[in-house]
């Protein structure tokens, strides 16, 4: 931890590195060495008496891999490293390489030079300092009770954005977080998301005005936010932030009393969940840190057949009047 004086090399051995920590378990970020298992189903383990959430595993999570993986899903399948699985999870550095198919964050709006966390989180180097986890996590201060509700002090997740302002961040999610990350999980345990009726445009003001989990993720995707064709439906993409209707086929799915976690839905105040104020969130369909599906997707999209009148999980989990028979 001395080995570092201005940036260069005080003395003999290897260094300087970042933050005074050497890669842990032979990973280049030490986020990532603290925060994988190679034990298949292990979702938390124990460091020294500190519960630690697993966002990567080495072996295969065990089927059905839902039921062994935390909320934000696991990079276990982009981590296998090629073009092909890819397509399964953020590339992230001291985890896997630049994205083989993508040169930039898919949807991506914002002018950042090749490298940069909003165009991708694989680059060693960024002029935020914020490598890899990071460049999501932004703001990482791991002795915040994470069962919590968030402010503007905490963060939910370490979710930031870097926008500063009056001698302070201002862009920041909120949200209440399951004890155990969703490690355990039904209908009445697990996190409570933030998102807003209020219209934004993707980026840092929209997350500063509104602090939705999906305003987060339009800051390097922000063309699926903007381009969806307006406020109301028709729609060119599916739309999120938009309220989870509570008439028509919409109405059989209330997660105030039957929340699936397969298709979680966010709120407009989460430490009260109500259901007229349930939202459409990013997460609704995807997981952030990867999933044994293509575009990081929490189902089989193969297996949502309109007309099959059989499936209830998956899209059907909201839109119910889909499945049935014509």
């Amino acid at each position: 931890m001395h080995n570092s004086q201005n940036g260069a090399n005080a003395g003999s051995g290897s260094g300087p590195n970042k933050y005074l920590m050497p890669g842990i378990g032979g990973y280049a970020d030490p986020c990532v060495g603290c925060h994988t298992s190679s034990v298949a189903n292990e979702t938390k383990k124990n460091l020294n008496g500190s519960i630690v959430p697993i966002v990567l595993n080495t072996v295969a999570p065990s089927a059905p891999v839902a039921t062994n993986m935390l909320a934000g899903g696991n990079f276990y399948w982009v981590s296998k490293d090629s073009a092909s699985w890819d397509k399964y999870g953020h590339n992230v550095y001291g985890i896997v390489g630049t994205d083989r198919n993508l040169a930039e964050a898919p949807g991506t709006l914002d002018a950042c030079a090749a490298g940069e966390c909003h165009t991708t989180l694989a680059s060693a180097t960024n002029t935020k300092n914020k490598p890899g986890c990071q460049g999501c996590h932004f703001r990482v201060m791991h002795h915040v009770i994470d069962s919590s509700s968030v402010n503007s002090t905490t963060g939910y997740r370490f979710l930031w954005g870097h926008t500063y302002s009056g001698g302070n961040y201002t862009a920041w999610v909120e949200g209440v977080e399951d004890s155990d990350w969703e490690a355990t999980k039904s209908s009445s345990d697990h996190n409570f998301y933030k998102g807003t009726s209020a219209a934004y445009s993707a980026g840092a003001n929209g997350l500063a005005n509104t602090h939705s989990i999906s305003a987060f993720c339009s800051g390097c995707h922000g063309l699926f936010h903007n381009d969806n064709g307006g406020p109301t439906s028709p729609w060119t993409r599916h739309p999120v932030d938009i309220a989870l209707p509570t008439s028509g086929e919409y109405n059989s799915y209330d997660p105030t009393t039957s929340y699936s976690t397969e298709a979680p839905v966010s709120w407009q105040n989460p430490a009260t969940p109500v259901r007229s104020e349930a939202r459409v969130m990013c997460l609704s369909c995807h997981r952030p840190h990867g999933s044994d599906q293509p575009d990081m997707l929490r189902w089989d999209y193969n297996t949502m057949i309109a007309g099959g009148g059989s499936n209830t999980t998956g899209c059907f989990t909201c839109h119910t009047g889909k499945d049935g028979t014509p």
